[in-house]
């Protein structure tokens, strides 16, 4: 595969992402009735864009409701979702079904080795690995509607550490039974159920998992009870107080009202204009089998209150180096530029030299003079040099390193380029070759990559 052309090209590190002819892996698609992480049929779609959080994207799980075939939501708009909060979305069919074709909460061992959460938790490791995905490990949650919703809840409640936030819509309380569903409201102590599903080894992962419940105001199908005590529940197992007041929550024609608790960590919507008993996919999405056009998106909501409140993302990103500029005086070279800390203040600059053909080095540890830097190398021979910058804030965190090129000496006419530390990662079909091109008079024009 040639990359042509590439005129005026002189960065030095490159990076290639290949796809081969076969199969549809191309990101901003669904990927349909794929096998993943013990379920035969998944549904998966990967967006082009990454959270705008953390290292990545995020995964949301999304549990189908009963009688409901997973291609329904192909009709949701999840899609939406997923690019608007570089979210991967995988939709599986459950492996175990109980009457109705419903993941079944109300029967059998609940457990991480049981059936169907065995195969969810399964699922989220599996796609976490999968390198194609690019899946922040701190940002898994898991949603469903109706059956699918309360076993989401409880898969959540096993995993918590596995699962950082969960949603529940129309979603019949963890530990009640079957006819809970359909019938009158069933008390369930939802905090301790979810609690004793944690055990001891896991309940500590509680102090930074998020939840929201969800339902439609007019739900005809499972009580509406079951929103307000699930919300109340888990905001009581994590220790956090409602919040005064309602918002109002809009997308384009479509309304919810919310109620949030401390630090976003329970929300608790309630779907306006009609929607039923269905998950409610935003204008645009189809108006039947379960899945209502009438209110907001809510994949969209959770991908938003998701990246909002997160507490497992290290949100500090540590001091931001811009305008990096060099210059040379004889065999020294200076590095200069403007360095910020938006959390606190920036302990240390650090600056250093590496010539790409020679080897030679040096290394430099500045201070921060008002937002601003400056530091001489001394004695380096002619080379042309790779120059990195980073900072480190008062709580030792480093931001991102910096990087710029600069040519010492060079007047000895055209070099060729020389390449440098290539390597080929396979990942199923595609393969990423990444390497460096060195290239003394900084005027690369084409690079060729042959399979």
């Amino acid at each position: 595969m040639d990359l042509r052309k590439l005129s005026g090209f002189t960065r030095i590190s490159l990076a290639f992402a290949l796809l081969f002819a076969s199969g549809n892996l191309l990101a901003g698609s669904w990927n349909t009735n794929q096998a993943e992480g013990g379920f035969s049929k998944v549904n998966i779609y990967t967006p082009d864009t990454l959270s705008p959080i953390g290292d990545g994207r995020s995964l949301l799980v999304v549990l189908h409701g009963c009688t409901q075939p997973i291609s329904h939501f192909l009709e949701a708009k999840l899609e939406l979702a997923a690019e608007a909060h570089g979210m991967v979305i995988a939709v599986p069919d459950a492996a175990h079904k109980e009457g109705y074709s419903c993941w079944g909460y109300w029967t059998g061992a609940v457990s991480r080795g049981s059936k169907d959460y065995e195969n969810l938790i399964q699922l989220a490791e599996s796609m976490v690995a999968g390198t194609s995905y690019n899946i922040d490990p701190n940002q898994v949650y898991i949603a469903g509607l109706s059956a699918g919703a309360t076993f989401a809840h409880a898969t959540a409640c096993l995993a918590p550490d596995i699962f950082a936030g969960a949603g529940a819509s129309a979603s019949p309380s963890i530990g009640t039974s079957s006819g809970g569903a359909l019938g009158p409201c069933e008390a369930s102590n939802v905090r301790n159920v979810c609690n004793n599903l944690a055990g001891s080894t896991y309940r500590s992962h509680f102090a930074t998992q998020i939840f929201s419940s969800a339902q439609a105001t007019d739900d005809g199908t499972v009580n509406t009870c079951y929103n307000e005590i699930n919300a109340d529940y888990m905001a009581e197992l994590y220790g956090v107080s409602k919040l005064p007041g309602t918002n109002a929550i809009t997308d384009g024609s479509g309304r919810a009202t919310e109620t949030l608790w401390e630090d976003g960590r329970v929300s608790m919507l309630w779907f306006e204009g009609g929607v039923g008993h269905a998950w409610s996919g935003g204008p645009g999405a189809k108006n039947a089998s379960y899945i209502s056009g009438r209110s907001v998106n809510y994949a969209s909501y959770l991908g938003n209150h998701f990246n909002t409140y997160n507490n497992r993302v290290d949100r500090n990103h540590g001091p931001v180096v811009s305008n990096v500029s060099t210059s040379d005086n004889g065999s020294n070279i200076t590095v200069s530029g403007n360095i910020i800390d938006d959390r606190g203040y920036v302990a240390s600059v650090s600056i250093s030299a590496e010539g790409l053909t020679t080897g030679a080095t040096a290394s430099l540890s500045t201070n921060d003079s008002g937002g601003t830097f400056i530091d001489t190398t001394n004695g380096l021979p002619e080379d042309l040099y790779l120059i990195e910058v980073f900072g480190t804030d008062d709580e030792g965190k480093t931001g991102k390193t910096v990087k710029a090129t600069h040519s010492l000496g060079g007047g000895g006419g055209p070099v060729a380029p020389i390449l440098r530390d290539v390597v080929a990662s396979p990942d199923k079909r595609c393969a990423t070759v990444s390497g460096m091109v060195v290239d003394l008079n900084q005027d690369v024009d084409t690079v060729v990559v042959n399979f």
